[in-house]
């Protein structure tokens, strides 16, 4: 049943988003891949969701100007309010279609009221 409340989302890194040495900053990465997360929680719950927690985001190399980022994200856990998120980041080399793996996350999204409580 989780594997409806999957979802993807792509993009080319652009010069704003990336470092002096043409990397996109790993704050980039940990943004979109929090909002896939948001996206598929809500999704999932069609409630208020917050991200409760970060659990773990490993880096596992650069992404450069021009490359386009892949991420999909999938439920992996449900609880009475929180979920669990997984998101796996790849990356293109649009030139030579060259893919490669960029990270992986792991969220917690909590579904809250209209006061901000779970």
């Amino acid at each position: 049943m989780m594997e409806e409340f999957t979802l993807s989302n792509r993009f080319v890194v652009m010069p704003r988003e990336a470092n002096h040495y043409g990397n996109v900053h790993g704050g980039e990465i940990m943004h979109a891949a929090d909002n896939l997360a948001y996206l598929i929680a809500s999704r999932y719950s069609r409630k208020n969701v917050v991200t409760a927690r970060v659990n773990e985001i490993n880096f596992k190399a650069p992404v450069k100007i021009g490359d386009m980022v892949e991420m999909n994200g999938r439920i992996t856990r449900v609880g009475r309010t929180s979920m669990d998120v997984e998101i796996c980041i790849r990356a293109e080399k649009l030139r030579t279609g060259e893919m490669f793996d960029v990270a992986d996350a792991r969220f917690t999204m909590v579904a809250v009221d209209s006061g901000g409580r779970p």
